[in-house]
């Protein structure tokens, strides 16, 4: 009786020990399988052991797999979206830990601060190179608040593409400390803003005020010079000639403050609404014509001589004929008035060719030197500063003139050789119905 009871326990023991090994093979191959690099697309945790006690385990770990998967691609689909996203921002953003190490990066981060290395896991300060930036970052992390600053950064010039130069940009620092919730960990984030244009047009404003008031309060101190002397003194008897003289020159000085006004209003107008142009197609050289019969009688007072040049088919320009008018007038104008002495000669021509009108304007007078040329444009500049005295302007042509053409989707480019000549080209597209 003692044997076979020995021999069901011995059995017993075997199937058991059998049993045994086999979960544990079965377990060692689910585990070595979820240890693999693809483990979670893995089929083999359905297939790991043919053990039906292992069943329940084996479909749990799958289902839990697959979720594990679809919860890792919609958090790769949500990261590339937000990346997307932040790469579509032109201003340069980074996110950073909270010892500056760069966790992201923009696009436009990687363009302002190129790199051969990736950005990912360095430190802000090897990137962009300016302690300033690292220690606005700093300020925010520890007082817990915005923190906003302004540097200039020496940045290569687009504009020169045989010598490239360099020029200074103004950029807007702006970090703040991350708040430590919904997956972010403690750092900052760091933004940079290129303000170079708004810089330029703040200083541009500035100048312009600051030169208008100039103007402006020349011939007004003038005119009040003239009127407290005609207002001294009750008794005081100025003859006839004298009194002529006064009124004469405050009117020329009242003249010269309307053209200001009228010549700033003109720029305002350009400048803020050029789709109110009224524009129809029209013959460029009646322009041009109409400009040298006004001012016919400068021409023969200076003894200069205009020269014109038109193709027998004039092409057709769309545009608002007032303000034609004005581009040429100024332009013929400024040449007689820079060139005093007689004799000047002026030549225009007008030629067109791929769908463009190109203008020629050419005086043989003193020319402009080279480092007055980039700033003719500019409003109230002139090239001789004494001419203010001598030459009856308002300073604002040649801006009006640009500003002018460029509402006409054209342009205007100077060159000039002291003691030669001066050339001034115009290019506009031709009309939609010109041949």
């Amino acid at each position: 009786m003692e044997i076979p009871l020995i021999i069901i326990l011995a059995l017993i023991a075997a199937y058991c020990a059998w049993h045994c090994h086999r979960l544990k093979k079965g377990l060692t191959h689910i585990a070595d399988t979820l240890r693999s690099d693809n483990a979670i697309s893995s089929p083999e945790i359905t297939t790991a052991s043919n053990d039906p006690s292992l069943s329940l385990l084996k479909k749990s770990l799958s289902n839990l797999l697959t979720q594990i998967d679809l919860d890792r691609k919609s958090e790769r689909r949500q990261r590339r979206f937000f990346e997307n996203m932040l790469n579509q921002i032109e201003d340069a953003l980074f996110i950073l830990d909270e010892h500056q190490e760069i966790r992201f990066s923009n696009q436009a981060a990687r363009l302002l601060y190129p790199s051969e290395q990736d950005h990912h896991g360095r430190q802000l300060i090897e990137v962009c190179l300016d302690h300033r930036i690292p220690d606005t970052v700093s300020l925010a992390i520890s007082s817990q608040n915005k923190s906003i600053a302004e540097l200039r950064r020496a940045a290569p010039n687009s504009e020169t593409t045989d010598q490239p130069t360099l020029s200074e940009h103004n950029y807007l620092i702006e970090a703040e400390a991350l708040i430590p919730k919904d997956g972010f960990g403690k750092g900052a984030w760091l933004l940079i803003r290129d303000i170079t244009r708004q810089a330029q047009t703040e200083q541009i404003r500035q100048d312009f005020v600051a030169n208008a008031s100039h103007e402006l309060r020349t011939p007004l101190s003038i005119i009040n010079g003239y009127l407290e002397m005609l207002d001294d003194d009750a008794d005081l008897k100025l003859d006839q000639a004298a009194t002529r003289h006064s009124i004469r020159t405050m009117r020329n000085h009242c003249d010269r403050i309307t053209r200001i006004v009228e010549d700033m209003l003109t720029i305002s107008k350009l400048e803020s609404s050029t789709d109110l142009l009224t524009t129809e197609a029209f013959d460029v050289t009646q322009s041009i014509t109409r400009a040298i019969e006004q001012l016919q009688a400068i021409s023969e007072k200076s003894q200069a001589s205009l020269n014109v040049r038109f193709p027998k088919n004039a092409p057709l320009i769309e545009g608002d004929h007032f303000y034609w008018d004005q581009i040429f007038f100024n332009l013929i104008e400024n040449a007689l008035k820079q060139n005093p002495k007689p004799g000047l000669k002026v030549n225009i021509s007008v030629s067109h060719h791929n769908h463009q009108v190109q203008i020629k304007i050419t005086d043989d007078g003193i020319g402009i030197p080279a480092e007055d040329l980039p700033n003719i444009f500019q409003r109230f500049y002139r090239v001789e500063k004494h001419h203010a005295q001598t030459i009856k302007g308002t300073g604002l042509g040649l801006s009006i003139v640009k500003r002018a053409i460029e509402a006409h989707q054209g342009t205007i480019t100077v060159a000039s050789e002291p003691g030669r000549q001066t050339t001034f080209t115009i290019t506009v597209p031709t009309a939609p119905s010109s041949p």
